[in-house]
């Protein structure tokens, strides 16, 4: 049995994560001085530019679903 809105919002969970975890990582390179982490935070600023066009995605999916979901429900309550 499928659900899309558990799955979607399991898709939201697991993109917030892997965003928490990769500003920790360069939150942690920054701590720890520059020296040859230029690289590394350009690799992770760009891995969290991506996490971020998925979420973004994600909830806006998700915001459509739910304002779809209200308008049935309106509907069926006749307000």
């Amino acid at each position: 049995m499928d659900h899309p809105q558990i799955s979607g919002s399991q898709r939201t969970e697991d993109a917030m994560a892997r965003l928490a975890a990769a500003l920790d990582r360069l939150e942690a390179a920054a701590a720890h001085g520059a020296g040859g982490s230029d690289l590394l935070a350009g690799d992770e600023l760009a891995r969290m530019r991506d996490d971020y066009v998925r979420l973004d995605a994600t909830t806006r999916q998700v915001a459509e679903r739910l304002d779809g979901a209200l308008g049935r429900l309106r509907a069926l309550l006749g307000d």
